[in-house]
């Protein structure tokens, strides 16, 4: 999973704009359902037709549907469970036909390429296992 580079903040009624152009992308209308679950510390959002359903891992899906103008209401118990409050900034994330939102950490994400898996910290930077193979190469030669 890689970060877009897209951080927006919760609203003071607990939405959250999803970019026009990961719509556009993902193929998301608006009033679209969008199912929501929680999968580790990111909230995942995914095109579903039913209004309830319950997920392969077990979690219960709650589907919410996009506004006009590219918002999703987060649900109450998810923001509580996460420790989201209004104005947090989220992150957007996409993998595959998912956009995952996660609480906005600055420093969780490598600082030449942004990936968010496999860092490692580097006097208070974290430097993905990529970057580190790239500046290697570069020691090297």
């Amino acid at each position: 999973m890689k970060s877009t580079g897209i951080v927006r903040p919760v609203d003071t009624l607990d939405r959250i704009v999803i970019p026009k152009e990961l719509c556009n992308t993902l193929c998301i209308e608006p009033k679209e359902p969008l199912e929501i679950f929680v999968d580790g510390a990111f909230i995942v959002l995914q095109k579903h037709p039913e209004n309830t359903i319950k997920t392969a891992k077990g979690n219960l899906g709650i589907v919410r549907k996009v506004d006009p103008v590219g918002r999703v209401v987060l649900p109450k118990e998810i923001c509580k469970k996460l420790n989201i409050a209004p104005k947090d900034a989220l992150e957007i994330f996409v993998e595959g036909t998912k956009i995952m939102l996660c609480k906005y950490e600055p420093a969780r994400a490598c600082i030449f390429c942004g990936e968010v898996q496999d860092t490692v910290s580097f006097e208070g930077k974290l430097v993905c296992q990529k970057c580190i193979k790239s500046i290697s190469k570069l020691l090297e030669g």
